[in-house]
């Protein structure tokens, strides 16, 4: 898994943050992880989006921590 960019914004009073990412089978596709966030920095809903459909996609622990440790490097912290 290859990731872009980190953002962050508040949604109806909640936190979100899109994670752009690849997949490294498919290095031409671009995919959206879509992460809730709570108030104490856990992530309360992981979501993968192509083009903007829910792919229905369950992360590994792995795909998870790769995305926490990148947005730590981007100074988000999130569990």
């Amino acid at each position: 898994m290859i990731i872009d960019y980190c953002e962050q914004e508040v949604v109806e009073g909640k936190m979100q943050l899109h994670i752009g990412l690849q997949f490294e089978d498919e290095p031409d596709s671009l995919y959206v992880a879509e992460l809730a966030v709570d108030d104490e920095g856990v992530v309360t809903e992981w979501k993968l989006f192509f083009n903007g459909f829910d792919c229905k996609y369950t992360f590994r622990p792995d795909e998870k921590e790769a995305c926490i440790h990148y947005a730590a490097e981007q100074g988000i912290t999130i569990k």
